[in-house]
Parts: C-alpha cells; sequence; structure tokens
C-alpha cells in the first residue's frame, strides 16, 4: 500500500521501469559503472532463494501460488515506490541511504519499522528452516555427517530441527555481526552467497534437463545461456566486493566443502571395505560350532550399507567374542 501510494504521489509513470528497454538504456549509458552497480542490487532477490529452500516444508504449488499473487507483485510496486519517492528527492544524499524509511509517511513510520523487524524474523526462520531442510537431504544422501534430526510435527514430515546446525548458525550469525559492524559488507556477503547460488542451480537444471527429463541437448544449452548469462553478468558484479565482506560465503563454502567431500571419501572407502570383507551365512553356521559360541537372550542389530552379505564387523564380533544374541537383525541403508 506504501508503494502504491508513493506511484500515486510521486512518479505514476514508473511502472515503465519495468520494461528492459530501460536496463540496457542504463547499462549503455554508464557502461563500466553501470555494471559495477548490478552487485549492489543482490539484495532485492535474496529472499527468493530462502523461500524456495522451504521445498521441504511446503508444496510445489503453494510456493509458485504466493510467490506470483503475493509476493512478487507486493516486491514490485514497494520498489517502484521508493523509486517514484527518490526520482523527486534525488538532491537529498542521505536519502539513499535508507530509501525505504524515507519514502514511508512520517505517521506511520514507526509501526512500519516494528513490521519490518517481525519480516525479518520471519525471513531468518525461513532460512532456518531452508538450512534444516538441506542438511537433511544431504546427510541422506550420504554427504554429510550425520546429525541429530528431531521431528517437531507428527503431521508435517518436513517440520524438522536440528540442534547442532541451530547453533552453528547462531554462532556464525553473532561472529558475522560482530565481525563485520556494517550492514554495507553483510549486504555483499549476502549478494555474492544468492547469486552464487543461483548459477550453480542453473548448471545443475541443464544437467536435469538432458539427465533425468531425457530432453534435447540444445534445451539444456539454451537454457543454461539464456540465465547462466545473466547471472554470470551479476556473479562478476559482485566479485568486485570480494574484499569488502563478500569473501565470507566463499570461505564457509569451501569449509562445509571440505567437510562433504572428506565426509563423503570416508564413506565410499567404509562401503568397499565392508564389500571386500563381508561373509556368507554359510561361513558363520559352520563357523559357530567350533567356537563354541553361547547364545544369551535378547536381540542384536546389525546396521551396514550393504545390500547382500554379512558385514565384516560381525565376523570380527562372533569371533573375538564367546557369546551374542539369540536372535539377531539385519539392517541395510539401502532398505531404509
Amino acid at each position: 500500500m506504501i508503494g502504491v501510494y508513493n506511484i500515486v504521489k510521486w512518479e505514476p509513470h514508473v511502472y515503465q521501469a519495468l520494461s528492459p528497454y530501460y536496463m540496457y538504456k542504463f547499462l549503455k549509458k554508464t557502461q563500466r559503472g553501470g555494471w559495477m552497480s548490478l552487485g549492489g542490487i543482490l539484495l532485492c532477490v535474496t529472499g527468493s532463494e530462502a523461500m524456495f529452500a522451504d521445498l521441504g516444508h511446503f508444496n510445489q504449488l503453494s510456493i509458485q501460488i504466493a510467490f506470483t499473487c503475493m509476493v512478487y507483485p507486493s516486491l514490485i510496486l514497494a520498489y517502484m515506490g521508493q523509486a517514484a519517492y527518490l526520482s523527486k528527492h534525488h538532491i537529498l544524499e542521505g536519502d539513499y541511504r535508507v530509501g525505504f524509511y524515507v519514502s514511508v509517511p512520517e505517521v506511520i513510520r514507526w509501526p512500519v519499522l516494528a513490521i519490518a523487524i517481525l519480516a525479518a524474523v520471519v525471513g531468518s526462520q525461513a532460512v532456518i528452516t531452508g538450512t534444516f531442510s538441506m542438511i537433511k537431504q544431504c546427510t541422506s544422501l550420504g554427504c554429510f555427517p550425520r546429525v541429530k534430526i528431531v521431528h517437531t510435527s507428527a503431521q508435517v514430515h518436513g517440520q524438522i530441527y536440528i540442534p547442532e546446525i541451530n547453533w552453528i548458525l547462531m554462532i556464525l550469525c553473532l561472529a558475522v555481526t560482530i565481525g563485520f559492524r556494517d550492514t554495507k559488507h553483510l549486504g555483499n556477503a549476502s549478494g555474492l552467497a544468492v547469486i552464487t547460488v543461483m548459477l550453480v542451480t542453473t548448471c545443475l537444471m541443464s544437467l536435469v534437463i538432458v539427465l533425468c527429463w531425457h530432453k534435447s541437448i540444445f534445451l539444456a544449452i539454451g537454457f543454461i545461456v539464456f540465465f547462466g548469462t545473466i547471472e554470470a553478468l551479476y556473479f562478476s558484479a559482485a566479485l568486485i566486493k570480494f574484499r569488502e565482506g563478500a569473501w565470507v560465503p566463499i570461505v564457509l563454502a569451501f569449509v562445509f566443502m571440505m567437510v562433504m567431500c572428506i565426509w563423503h571419501y570416508g564413506t565410499i572407502k567404509k562401503y568397499e571395505f565392508d564389500l571386500q570383507n563381508k561373509v556368507s551365512i554359510n561361513w558363520l553356521l559352520g563357523l559357530s560350532p567350533n567356537l563354541g559360541i553361547v547364545r544369551v537372550r535378547g536381540i542384536g542389530l546389525i546396521h551396514t550399507e550393504l545390500d547382500s552379505g554379512i558385514p565384516a564387523i560381525f565376523s570380527h564380533f562372533v569371533t573375538n567374542l564367546p557369546a551374542f544374541h539369540q536372535v539377531f537383525a539385519h539392517s541395510s541403508s539401502s532398505e531404509a
């Protein structure tokens, strides 16, 4: 509503900015300066990544409807309202630093500030729950160390809580906030992180088009050329801010990538060892009478990554202990 108010009051023709022609005209006129300015507007789209990260909590249709009917129109009207206000108040240098709050009428500025703070809390919660979803998926794929996953709802399967990740997020947020002490650096870090995710997603999506959807490779090339060119333009502009805070997401991504690679490498080596040293049930049955093993009451559980055969850890258990349970259950990750 504030955006509509500013559009009507200050510049009703601001809707023309929706035309891509003005973007082309702006870049043609400003050239290198216009290209560098692209790295400073990435915060306009950072929230979209957090919303799509919530696919584990909401279905695809609900996100599409919410984005098309609510999020996108609201953002466009809000930004056009700010542009309309700034077009008539560009002489005031300070307006550019707080364009949103200055464009809000004085009467409702404090209530809007309270709503903005609450919106920031909701946005932070979306990032946290999205992180939980991605960590759970990585754990399921064997690409991340196992963590405690708490299902907080009996009805909604995707509603989860991961204590370790929650603490890590809190520590990282405090460290970044205390270390930077400047919203500009925080914006640079967030902008580079988001555009990198978009660029990687586009590359992976092109593989999905060919390998999963079995579409033409030319369609995948056209997809990555069209979207990848736009994202690469923003990505290159964001890299200029590397020394001004944008290095943080790169360092964090490298650290987590190393953790995931080491864990995945260790998991593969463990699976190869179990595969090479597994024993058959006939070998175990033929061995047990000679060992004089005593069967005790109870149920034992053996977990393995193998689809068939008895893991080497069980044969080690049998040959080194004088007794084991009367009932043994064999659990495989592939079956789970």
